[in-house]
């Protein structure tokens, strides 16, 4: 089944990645339902939309991380009949209190929202930072 999100990406060659605080995880789960095409799923989870002049695609309001991106490429998995699509950042809005001064972004402080498989959501813990390996 063909979903909007895809069809919408695929239309508008742009899309958005939103980072949510752990807070919304139900909301963000709501997004996932098979809504009728028309359907907002923003509004039906009870997010509001931002848009931004350069980029057709709304943004999650209170996102704590908000990227626009441009479609690249759209590829077939045919084993399992998905797809993977691949685009490049055009916009990045973050705040400014999650950038180290080395340019590292630190999402640990801001409770970002992770998600792993279709129910399951965690919040990260940063365990610390090392320098590049080397043999």
């Amino acid at each position: 089944m063909e979903r909007d999100t895809l069809q919408n990406i695929l239309y508008a060659k742009e899309y958005t990645l939103n980072y949510i605080h752990a807070s919304e995880f139900k909301k963000a789960h709501q997004t996932s339902a098979r809504y009728e095409s028309g359907i907002s799923e923003f509004e039906k989870a009870g997010f509001k939309e931002l848009y931004h002049p350069d980029c057709y695609a709304p943004f999650v309001d209170n996102a704590i991380v908000k990227i626009a991106m441009e479609l690249e490429q759209c590829i077939d998995i045919t084993i399992n009949g998905t797809k993977i699509i691949i685009g490049s950042i055009k916009h990045v809005d973050i705040a400014d209190s999650l950038v180290e001064k080395d340019g590292f972004v630190d999402l640990s402080k801001a409770e970002i929202l992770i998600s792993q498989g279709l129910d399951a959501y965690f919040v990260s813990k940063s365990l610390g930072r090392l320098p590049y390996a080397k043999p």
